[in-house]
Parts: C-alpha cells; structure tokens; sequence
C-alpha cells in the first residue's frame, strides 16, 4: 500500500476556508513535538508519548519527500501555522489501517477539523487497498466515540488495560479503552467462525457484537439439516 500525495486528501474531504493539509517535513519535527505538547499534555504518558520523542520520527515515520514509512503524520495548517495533526499505520500484509492519533490546538477546535479526518480515513484506505480500518478511542470522554459512531464505525469490544494514562498528579494507571473498526471488502467475503470451533463465552460474544452473522449461520446451519 502506498500513501496518497498531498493534493489527493484535499480532493476527497475539503477543510474550511484558510486550512490546509501537509505532509510532515524533517524539519516541522520540532515544531510539532512542542505543539503536542502544548495542545495535549496528558500525552506525556502512555502509547501516544513516542509522538514527543525525535528518534520515533527519524526511525518509523513517513516524512515527505523521503522512502515510504509504515506511519505516517499528517497536519494541518492554517495558513504557515500548524493547527492540528493525525496519524495512522498500516500494516501492508494484512491490508490494514490503524488510526493512532488526532490532536488539534485549542485555538482551532472550533474549525471542526478532527471530523474530517474519519471520512478521510475511510477514502484514503479505500485508494491505497486496505481492507480493515481500526482504531481505540478514550472513554475519559466521550468525543471520539461520537465521532466514530457517527462515521459507521462498528464497537467490537474494550480493551482492558492497554494504555496508561496520568489519572492524577503522579498517578498513573492502565485504562480501559473503546475498540471500534470498518471493514471496506463486501460481507460476502468475510469467512464466518464455525460454530464449533468457538467457546460458549466466545460464541455468546460474537452472536452480542455480529448479530446478522449469527443468523446467516444459523440459517445455513439449519439448511443443512434438513
């Protein structure tokens, strides 16, 4: 899979007037390390931290203009003013994208800019051949599951303690988090699980979160037994 050239984003999800979109520069580092830590301090702990250290970038970020990175940094401008920025990985052999990261400035919250990003997502992945877009989202509040939600995407479970965050000066603790994904390939290609080959707890789960699925194997199930 390769990432899309700049022009490309602004064609499938236009910003408001005065914004743009950008590729990371080698020499914007930086300048976004201090904003991130300007506009997002709790980031200093847990999986989001690498986003403040140099050597993250210099050693698996995409950086415009140079060979192609399985992470990439976007931003937006405003005007030569950084206002905001998103990252996503992929996983080329399981034609994969994971969003890992949206962080905008204050000043520009207003802008709405971090709506744009999950519909960006899903064309931008759609253009490069993924398959499966997945993502974790905080439940300290409740803005990006709304965003999640309202963009289609699917809340398949929670994770129960993979990321750490600063709950209180110096208290740091593992949290849980939403889990949400989209699958962009037909329903039909999906291969559903036997029913046999899953747990009572496991199959309990999967009939909660996949309920059509269920039925489509019930039914075939049933079919076969006539």
């Amino acid at each position: 899979m390769k990432w899309p050239a700049i022009h490309q984003l602004s064609e499938m999800a236009p910003l408001p007037d005065g914004f743009r979109y950008d590729w990371l520069k080698r020499s914007e580092i930086p300048e976004l390390i201090a904003c991130i830590e300007r506009w997002h301090p709790d980031i200093a702990v847990g999986g989001g931290s690498c986003y403040l250290r140099e050597s993250f970038y210099n050693d698996y970020v995409h950086l415009e203009g140079e060979s192609e990175k399985n992470i990439l940094v976007g931003l937006f401008k405003h005007g030569e003013q950084l206002a905001g920025m998103w990252s996503w990985e992929q996983d080329p052999d399981a034609l994969t994208l994971y969003g890992k990261l949206i962080v905008i400035a204050p000043e520009h919250r207003s802008a709405k800019l971090a709506s744009k990003v999950m519909p960006l997502f899903e064309l931008v992945g759609r253009a490069m051949g993924a398959e499966f877009l997945y993502g974790l989202a905080t439940m300290k509040i409740p803005h990006m599951q709304h965003a999640l939600e309202k963009a289609g995407w699917q809340l398949i479970g929670f994770t129960s303690g993979y990321d750490r965050e600063e709950v209180a000066p110096g208290d740091v603790r593992r949290v849980f988090e939403a889990c949400y994904t989209k699958v962009l390939v037909p329903e039909e290609d999906l291969i559903r699980p036997d029913p046999k080959n899953l747990t009572p707890r496991a199959k309990a789960l999967f009939d909660v979160l996949f309920p059509s699925q269920s039925a489509l194997i019930s039914q075939k199930q049933t079919g076969s037994n006539l």
